[in-house]
């Protein structure tokens, strides 16, 4: 039975060899390419940054408001292309959807935003004038205001 066994390491597979090919992280033509882990140049914000590609922090175009889900996990291929923002900023992360759909979340590290569903909903324009007329059953928020003494 060894004898058997023990002859095998002559076999290769076609699957090893192509995934020896792919060891290693891909090579970009010049090396300050990857800026994708690099702060946001605050003079390229303001329109004074001098130094163009030779700048080390980088230089994103419009207003990204979503931190970029692939970028979280390390997977963003796109770099200063990227549609999305590339800075863990927890007010601008995406709503978690364990929270949203379960009112739950047992991951201790989410990177996530845990909303409570009841200051998620916008306050109602006609309660806060006085008077909403679907009361109860209504979509938005009745938050009773006190009324200042001074104004009385």
């Amino acid at each position: 039975m060894e004898r058997i066994v023990a002859d095998v390491d002559h076999i290769r597979f076609d699957i090893e060899d192509a995934l020896e090919q792919q060891k290693g992280p891909i090579s970009l033509p010049f090396a300050r390419m990857d800026k994708s882990s690099a702060a946001v140049c605050v003079f390229f914000q303001s329109g004074t940054c001098h130094r163009a590609d030779r700048c080390p922090f980088r230089h994103i175009m419009g207003d990204r408001t979503v931190v970029c889900k692939h970028w979280l996990r390390g997977l963003c291929k796109k770099g200063d292309d990227c549609e999305f923002l590339h800075e863990y900023d927890m007010t601008k992360m995406p709503e978690c959807y364990f929270y949203m759909k379960f009112k739950a979340c047992h991951n201790k590290e989410c990177p996530f935003q845990h909303i409570d569903p009841e200051t998620k909903a916008k306050d109602c324009p006609w309660y806060d004038r006085g008077f909403c007329r679907h009361g109860p059953t209504c979509r938005n928020r009745h938050v009773r205001r006190l009324i200042c003494i001074n104004y009385v």
